[in-house]
């Protein structure tokens, strides 16, 4: 296997986390390998795998208020969703 050398500019912030690492044992071209083989595998799981993760990130990082009524219906049921929507839609204001 041929091997290839990358240069990185890192800031100082992650330069002290690298000399962290490096003092604790930890390679940090170990590091750049995983790091690239879990972006790669992201990249190859498609979008629409990578699409649910965004929108269950959202979904974590904003929760409904616990003041908020229960919905009366799934929220992960698309069918239920749409004929919410369709209700609400539908009502008079």
């Amino acid at each position: 296997m041929s091997s290839h050398l990358i240069n990185v500019r890192l800031d100082s912030e992650r330069l002290r986390k690298v000399r962290t690492l490096r003092q604790r044992g930890i390679k940090v071209s170990d590091l750049v390998r995983e790091a690239i083989d879990e972006r790669f595998l992201r990249l190859r799981s498609g979008p629409e795998a990578d699409m649910k993760t965004r929108i269950q990130t959202i979904f974590e990082q904003y929760p409904d208020p616990a003041s908020m009524p229960l919905r009366g219906y799934d929220v992960h049921d698309r069918h239920a969703a749409r004929q919410a929507i369709l209700r609400k839609l539908r009502t008079p204001r």
